[in-house]
């Protein structure tokens, strides 16, 4: 093992030539670190004829193991297995092709940028082509991939990002939320302008889906989206991100897409996404006009928010500025609504109950 963790950080270049005559494909597959008979023995299990005299599962087996072999072999004998790797990668059995799908990152870790560039990177574009049971192991693992990636490779994926909303089920809600998951670490990868440009539009379509765990990701995507914006130089983008959260969600026909509104605004207070003054300037003048909203469950949300969440910051305890003045008018307000439930979370003190408790609850209750 020692001798395989020293391969792995020998940066030396490796050929990836791979039209070999037959005996040099032979000693090609010939190695020092293991003995030379339990590495043929293993390479032997993607032969089909195996499948039907050893076991139905042996190629599923060999796929498993894979990255424990190449690490025990380490990258500078990547050219022992690369060849039944590329045949479990095309093999017909869908369960084989995911059990690769799921540990494709964790090999190119094994192998470096170069090699991963090289014979990585095909195998990882047929995944994100293949059957959602296959796709599903390269997203969940998505951002360990991408990262290990050069920058302009990296920046190929932007375009086909958009292709994770579409799957073989509409119904498979998981998929998407796993897709909002995944996003929160992408952008740390990306720059202000390729998160606004590609990322934002995918975010803002996540808060709109059916599923209130898909949108409960989605808005704590977009609250950190919000964040790196606002913090980038010019902040342009930030604004132009909360304007357009102020026009698709807070003036939204469906109280559902203001209700999403208020989350994501709550969100965006309780994580420190904005200073609580750019707060007060961009999103609190409209999250402020809810308190007319006709729908009660959006009122309610907003009373919740307002009390157990924006109150607790300090900017609000201690200024005595029209913005503070604005809070408390619009709470007196709320207090004196016709809904109890209105009434009873603007008065309530705001240590009283936990707020992602209730807002969890809300999503889930009432849309």
């Amino acid at each position: 093992m020692d001798s395989a963790l020293r391969y792995i950080h020998n940066d030396s270049d490796l050929s990836t030539n791979s039209s070999f005559s037959p005996d040099e494909e032979r000693r090609s597959k010939v190695q020092d670190v293991v003995p030379q008979a339990l590495l043929d023995q293993y390479l032997s299990m993607t032969d089909p004829s195996r499948a039907q005299t050893v076991d139905t599962e042996i190629a599923k087996h060999c796929a498993y193991s894979l990255p424990g072999v190449a690490l025990t072999l380490g990258r500078q004998n990547w050219h022992c297995l690369r060849e039944t790797y590329e045949t479990l990668a095309s093999d017909m059995q869908w369960k084989v092709r995911r059990t690769l799908a799921f540990s494709i990152h964790e090999l190119a870790v094994i192998l470096g940028d170069q090699l991963t560039a090289a014979d990585l990177v095909p195998i990882f574009n047929g995944f994100l082509k293949d059957l959602d049971e296959v796709r599903i192991g390269v997203l969940k693992h998505l951002h360990d991939f991408l990262k290990l990636l050069h920058i302009d490779k990296r920046r190929e994926y932007l375009y086909q990002l958009q292709e994770f909303l579409v799957t073989d089920n509409s119904r498979n809600w998981r998929f998407r939320a796993e897709l909002a998951e995944q996003l929160i670490l992408l952008l740390e990868l990306y720059s202000p302008r390729d998160v606004y440009d590609y990322l934002r539009p995918i975010a803002l379509n996540l808060c709109a889906d059916k599923v209130s765990s898909v949108r409960w990701i989605s808005y704590k995507l977009v609250s950190e989206m919000v964040k790196k914006l606002h913090m980038a130089t010019p902040p342009t983008f930030g604004v132009d991100l909360i304007n357009e959260l102020v026009e698709n969600f807070g003036r939204c026909p469906k109280w559902s897409g203001r209700q999403a509104f208020v989350f994501v605004c709550q969100t965006v207070i309780e994580d420190d996404c904005l200073p609580m003054d750019q707060f007060a300037v961009h999103l609190m003048p409209h999250l402020l006009t809810l308190a007319n909203d006709r729908v009660p469950n959006v009122r309610v949300l907003l009373a919740k928010t307002l009390r157990q969440t924006l109150l607790e910051k300090e900017y609000f305890l201690t200024s005595a500025g029209c913005h503070q003045e604005a809070v408390e008018q619009t709470i007196v307000a709320l207090q004196m609504d016709r809904d109890s439930d209105v009434k009873y979370f603007a008065s309530i003190h705001p240590a009283s109950t936990k707020i992602s408790d209730d807002a969890m609850s809300t999503a889930s209750s009432t849309y």
